[in-house]
């Protein structure tokens, strides 16, 4: 009898060693295996990237890697646009027209503005404006009477110029094909206005003019477009600004560097530089192609090469805020508690799992604690 008692204490004790060893088991495991993942969705967004890129020619001694190669060309020519001047028109009270005046004679006549008109019947018009007409040529200018009234008023008819000698007078003479009236009166005056204008056409004019000129050198795949030209430009004559005259003639003389590199290297260049770049917290998704675009910054005629912007929209995420995490806070927190915790980080897109399926806390071992 004593010995089944015995034994049953033996019975009680070992299952008592048991019971705890399997709970030192489950404690050992738990701490082990527990653990939490917290993957933080980063937020997407389309950010405009710039980086500059220089251009070096292949004729350099020290080409760096993040530059890519071309060269200039120089083309220098002269160009002359005319423009209409500004017309306004004036209520006149005095008779006037517009005539034609020939000049049958061997040489180039000048009439300065005022110059006299005589109709047959000895009424006195001047014209308005200083004139050169070309021998075996023509001009039409507008003509009023010498005084006020209406005894000017006088119909279509053919007027000599008295103030010539008498042996040109039959060769450089004048015919309006429209009555002399009393109306309105179009004055022209070289405004600021005009003169932009005639600057406006001249660059369009030159810059058509190098595009051919330096294109007809390369090869298609080089072609310059309107981007890599730089244009320097130096007047030579303009009309005055309020001159009254028909016309604003502009002469000036241009200087054009063309800038000859390939796009394609350009932009993988860029691309290259921008990652390398690219902020630690940031992260590169992938780039907008479609929006690359340059600007060039500098340009150096004597070494053939040119500083660059380059401009390119790209999808970056954002895990800037992953590092500041302080994981210690975390420990004991539930699911509900950590997805309030990230709020004050501005993380509204998170998720949260334990392991294994028992564990509802964030263990106490940091190392356990994984934020992606």
């Amino acid at each position: 009898m004593a010995s089944k008692k015995k034994n049953n204490i033996y019975t009680h004790i070992v299952t008592i060693f048991l019971i705890l060893t399997i709970i030192s088991i489950f404690v050992i495991l738990h701490f082990a295996l527990a653990k939490v993942t917290i993957k933080i969705h980063n937020k997407i967004e389309n950010k405009k990237l710039n980086i500059l890129i220089e251009v070096q020619s292949e004729k350099s001694e020290n080409i760096s890697t993040n530059s890519i190669l071309g060269k200039i060309i120089t083309f220098e020519n002269e160009l002359t646009v005319t423009v209409p001047s500004s017309k306004e028109v004036i209520s006149g009270t005095k008779a006037g027209g517009y005539v034609t005046i020939y000049n049958n004679y061997s040489q180039d006549q000048i009439l300065v503005n005022t110059t006299r008109l005589l109709t047959p019947d000895n009424k006195l018009f001047r014209i308005t404006e200083t004139i050169t007409i070309p021998k075996g040529k023509n001009l039409k200018v507008w003509v009023e009477a010498d005084q006020e009234g209406e005894e000017y008023i006088s119909e279509a008819t053919t007027f000599t110029i008295p103030g010539l000698w008498i042996g040109l007078q039959d060769k450089i003479y004048a015919e309006s094909n429209e009555r002399m009236s009393l109306k309105n009166i179009p004055k022209y005056l070289v405004t600021q206005t005009d003169i932009d204008k005639a600057l406006t056409e001249l660059k369009n004019k030159a810059t058509i003019q190098a595009l051919v000129n330096i294109n007809d050198s390369l090869n298609k795949n080089l072609w310059l477009d309107e981007k890599r030209l730089i244009l320097n430009f130096e007047t030579l004559a303009v009309t005055p600004l309020n001159t009254e005259a028909k016309d604003v003639i502009l002469k000036q003389k241009i200087i054009t560097y063309g800038l000859i590199f390939s796009p394609p290297d350009l932009l993988k260049k860029a691309k290259t530089k921008l990652i390398k770049e690219l902020d630690n917290n940031k992260l590169l998704k992938e780039f907008n192609d479609n929006s690359f675009n340059y600007n060039i910054l500098e340009i150096y005629p004597k070494k053939e090469g040119a500083l660059l912007e380059v401009n390119i929209e790209a999808t970056v995420s954002s895990n800037e805020h992953l590092w500041d995490i302080n994981k210690e806070e975390l420990i004991g927190l539930t699911k509900k508690d950590v997805k309030e915790y990230l709020k004050q980080y501005n993380i509204k897109n998170s998720e949260v799992n334990f392991f294994p399926f028992w564990v509802n806390k964030v263990p106490k071992l940091k190392d356990h604690i994984i934020i992606e």
